[in-house]
């Protein structure tokens, strides 16, 4: 008898892996766009990373099920594009993941700076603006040192803090809410002009498609639960992103976020704009145990993935040598990056979803569209033709964005 893994296990996995400190730059990327067509656009990546995550399941069980490969259940990412298009295309999704990861570890050690340093001067320990640099540095080394020598010990550490995060996003929605004025939601702007620079960081946001292995592993026996698992996982963080944003629209206004722009765009000015309209006197304690919890969890979970994968390809044991020489290349130039350039929190998200639309939609695509020539998976071309023009636009998008093409509000 088969032993029948619960559905809700898949969709916390999916849920967490992608609710983190990624939702703090949601607020600040779809001021420019407010409410509506904010959550027309967030409504927009859901459905196509869906359908771009749906394909990838249909390419991982396909391979699977074909007799020509030694690919099974456990198989990973890098394996099934490199039998999917071969060694060359595996090697350039590998520098894709790994640019993916370090530039979503510089966002996070730049928000992890950022909200530590508002923590101080809340509690009246402010420093000076010239030494919040090295706050970066501490933090960073804090997480390396904790992962390098307790990696046995981060997945039960990443699941408190998990909990913690869901319990303080609660009672910190709830002290927000009394501050939400209704005009500050119904205004009426006219500008879907500026969702457009929005939508790379709303693809970051539902990035779920590198967890699909790991799901297969989880149900390599229940494929429908994979697809499940991902429908209800990014339908839970849609309604907590479109959540969020009403929450923090309401209680700050459109007008609210020019002081936030003024001030870095970071996490820390975020927390304070929400605190200074909030009515009430906890909320900040809330906010910044969540702001804590997100910062981490995402920070832990992201490093980890990448200290293993550099341990893997670089060939290094568990000596305590080898696992600070790792530890140094993973965590070494985020760290160093946020010390150069403090405030590029927003900026760093933004660009990760150039790199998470080739990964995640261009190379499903493809890898559909090349199996499909070797009668491994019967489809439409209509779907991976889709998958990878949305891939392209977003490519598209953010190069716009770096020429300063797109109007942004800030």
């Amino acid at each position: 008898m088969v032993k029948t893994t619960p559905l809700w296990n898949g969709i916390l996995l999916v849920a967490g892996g992608a609710l983190g400190a990624g939702m703090f730059a949601l607020p600040m990327v779809s001021a420019g766009a407010w409410i509506w067509w904010s959550t027309l656009g967030l409504f927009l990546v859901w459905g196509m990373t869906f359908v771009a995550a749906k394909l990838f399941v249909m390419v991982n069980f396909a391979l699977i099920a074909d007799t020509h490969n030694s690919l099974d259940h456990r198989s990973s990412f890098d394996s099934l594009v490199r039998y999917s298009l071969g060694l060359w295309w595996s090697r350039l999704n590998n520098v894709s993941i790994v640019f993916i990861m370090m530039i979503l570890m510089y966002a996070y050690t730049s928000a992890g700076a950022s909200i530590v340093d508002y923590s101080l001067k809340s509690v009246g320990l402010g420093i000076d603006d010239s030494y919040r640099r090295w706050l970066s540095i501490g933090f960073a080394t804090l997480i390396a040192i904790t992962v390098a020598f307790g990696t046995s010990l981060v997945s039960r550490v990443l699941l408190i803090f998990l909990v913690m995060m869901a319990i303080a996003f609660f009672v910190s929605a709830l002290g927000i809410m009394p501050s939400v004025e209704l005009n500050h939601l119904t205004i009426s702007i006219n500008t879907p002009q500026y969702v457009l620079a929005a939508i790379p960081v709303y693809v970051t946001a539902f990035a779920c498609a590198g967890l699909i292995p790991s799901l297969v592993r989880h149900y390599h026996a229940q494929p429908e639960n994979v697809n499940k698992s991902l429908f209800w996982g990014s339908a839970l963080v849609l309604f907590v992103y479109v959540l969020w944003l009403i929450l923090t629209f309401g209680s700050i206004g459109r007008d609210g976020f020019g002081a936030v722009f003024a001030d870095g765009s970071n996490l820390g000015e975020l927390v304070t704009a929400l605190v200074n309209n909030g009515v009430d006197n906890t909320l900040e304690i809330r906010l910044n145990i969540f702001s804590h919890c997100a910062i981490i969890t995402s920070f832990l979970s992201v490093g980890l993935g990448l200290f293993h994968f550099i341990q893997d390809k670089l060939s290094l044991g568990d000596t305590t040598k080898q696992r600070l020489i790792a530890a140094a290349i993973c965590f070494g130039p985020p760290a160093i990056a946020s010390f150069i350039l403090p405030y590029g929190f927003i900026y760093a998200i933004g660009f990760a979803g150039m790199f998470v639309a080739f990964s995640f939609f261009v190379l499903p695509g493809i890898m559909a569209l090349s199996l499909k020539q070797k009668a491994v998976i019967t489809i439409s071309n209509r779907i991976p033709l889709l998958v990878i023009l949305f891939g392209i636009l977003i490519l598209g998008l953010k190069s716009a964005l770096l020429f300063s093409w797109l109007p942004t509000f800030a």
